[in-house]
């Protein structure tokens, strides 16, 4: 599809959980991602759901390159991720972030905001000098609606709302194309929660994100997806338009999913 900015194809994941204790010949595996494709356009949303150890979190980190697939592959705007010279895998690796379900357990607490999200920006080096570093930390932060003084202030020092707001901003701030977001919403009050997920529904519609969103909660990959994936025990169950799998469920899996989550 032309327009089509992240794929993945039969990807398949196996951990090895069993070895010989004499020889090293693996004796067990097992499969956390079986044969899963996908395909996502810019400025949309891809909804991964399933329970606990389905294999949705595995799937999106092998999307975005924090774990390679046992078998299969991912493309990245067309381009076969295990192909591309050093320069394409770093550009396709900046333009596939994360947010996390534990904000603040993913930033470092040794280190305040401001220093958090500046980091990526000279690592990358998005800025010329210290002032236009200061500019995109500024910019951003507005962006998802946080105060500029909390920049000053370390993970530790902000509400789990601010916290993950922070985290959207680090996540943003280079400029992806494809956002993962995992759980984003699951550690927070509900009240925040539908917060956090207007705001990413408002900065997609703002900055053409495509995101890959995977939950437990179907009713809220309800509300975020196009698209929808269930997954169950490393398989994927059903696929399809968000509306035609919520609203003509195919697999008793997706049903029980729905039914659960008290969806009409």
């Amino acid at each position: 599809m032309e327009n089509e900015v992240i794929s993945a194809k039969n990807i398949r994941k196996e951990y090895v959980i069993k070895k010989h204790f004499l020889t090293g010949r693996v004796k067990e595996k097992v499969a956390a991602v079986k044969n899963a494709s996908f395909s996502l356009e810019a400025g949309k949303t891809l909804g991964i759901v399933g329970e606990s150890g389905s294999g949705k979190s595995t799937t999106g980190e092998i999307a975005g390159g924090l774990q390679k697939a046992t078998y299969g592959n991912v493309y990245y705007c067309g381009k076969n991720t295990a192909e591309m010279s050093s320069d394409e895998y770093r550009e396709y690796r900046r333009n596939v972030q994360f947010i996390f379900q534990d904000p603040k357990g993913s930033m470092d607490p040794n280190y305040s905001i401001r220093d958090i999200l500046a980091m990526p920006i000279e690592t990358l080096k998005i800025a010329k000098d210290k002032k236009e570093v200061d500019l995109l930390v500024d910019d951003i932060l507005q962006k998802v609606g946080l105060d500029l003084k909390l920049k000053n202030k370390y993970p530790s020092e902000i509400s789990g709302g601010q916290c993950q707001r922070a985290a959207i901003a680090r996540a943003l701030v280079v400029n992806p194309r494809v956002v993962v977001c995992d759980e984003p919403v699951s550690a927070l009050d509900v009240s925040i929660q539908a917060q956090i997920l207007n705001l990413l529904k408002k900065l997609q519609a703002e900055l053409n994100i495509a995101y890959i969103f995977i939950s437990h909660d179907i009713g809220v990959v309800n509300y975020m997806s196009d698209s929808i994936m269930v997954m169950q025990s490393g398989s994927v169950v059903e696929q399809g338009d968000a509306k035609q799998v919520l609203v003509h469920p195919q697999e008793e899996y997706t049903k029980r999913l729905i039914e659960s989550a008290f969806i009409n």
